[in-house]
Formats: C-alpha cells, structure tokens, sequence
C-alpha cells in the first residue's frame, strides 16, 4: 500500500491561475483506498495581499483524490508532532517547520535563481 495510516502528508492546492491563493493542509492519514485519502489536520491559507500564511484553529477532516492532478502532495516524517507544524512566509520563501527539529523550504523558486532575477 501506498500510504499508511498515521502518515503524515502536507497536501499543497495547485495554483491553476496566476492570482489563485495557495491552499496547504496538513494531517495524519486515516485510511488510503483506490487513490483516494482521508486526512485529518488544519488547514492553511496564504493571505494575496500581505502573504501572511494563517493556521485555521478547528481540525478538519478531508477526502483528497491523489490522481485528480490538482495536489501536490509531500510526504511527511511521521514524527513529527502535527499541532506544532506551520507554515512561514518571509521574504518570498514559504517554509513548514515543525518546532527547531524540522525544516522545509517550499518556495517557488530557487532562492539563488531569484536573486540573479530579481
């Protein structure tokens, strides 16, 4: 099987437009069948305007169709604590950390490639 239940997964709404917002969701696997997943954790919403990444408070329950090709989808160290993940964003670099034992860099572009651009 694909994923296990107590997998934990950063479930990240692909951008299909230029001024969609990014949508995250983190959380443990319940169950996994046929492509499907039911994941229980929070959600994440990126404010257009100041860029600000928000944790919603209520824990949420959610059905995601991993073939669907909207997701992308990141599987997490199954150690790490779910209520002590967030998402940061600052200087153009969105980042998941999880406390000081967990780093992810989930930036859109190269950090090295903006700065020869920009």
């Amino acid at each position: 099987m694909l994923l296990h239940s107590g997998d934990l997964l950063l479930v990240v709404h692909r951008r299909l437009f230029e001024r969609d917002s990014s949508r995250f969701f983190v959380g443990n696997v319940e169950t996994y069948e046929d492509g499907i997943v039911r994941v229980t954790g929070y959600t994440f919403v990126r404010d257009p305007v100041g860029g600000t990444v928000s944790r919603k408070n209520d824990i949420r329950t959610k059905l995601f169709s991993l073939s669907s090709g909207t997701l992308i989808v990141y599987l997490l160290p199954r150690e790490l604590k779910l209520d002590s993940v967030q998402l940061a964003s600052e200087d153009a670099t969105l980042t998941l950390t999880c406390g000081d034992e967990y780093r992810m860099d989930l930036s859109e572009w190269a950090h090295s490639a903006y700065m020869r651009i920009g």
